[in-house]
């Protein structure tokens, strides 16, 4: 019974600190009607897609399987060994 109690008094606890921080930000409703809402969201999409845009001009990746030092030598360090068959 006293993990019980311990448990909700936690419980009431934390949603009391839930309730108060949700009155101090607004809702969604008091930000947003519905024009601005989609002018917000256009606006947000064509700065991402500009970001990006530039992000892909200024950072170039590099392929992590590639190995620089020995690109030039062989894949195969036993190709130029032939294979006989005894039998």
């Amino acid at each position: 019974m006293v993990l019980l109690k311990n448990s909700r008094r936690r419980l009431d606890t934390q949603r009391e600190i839930i309730e108060h921080f949700s009155q101090l930000l607004p809702s969604f409703n008091d930000i947003f009607d519905e024009r601005s809402w989609y002018m917000f969201f256009t606006g947000f999409v064509l700065f991402t897609f500009l970001i990006a845009f530039i992000l892909s001009r200024c950072i170039t990746l590099e392929d992590a399987d590639y190995d620089y030092k020995n690109r030039n030598r062989r894949t195969n360090p036993y190709s130029g060994i032939r294979r006989t068959r005894l039998f």
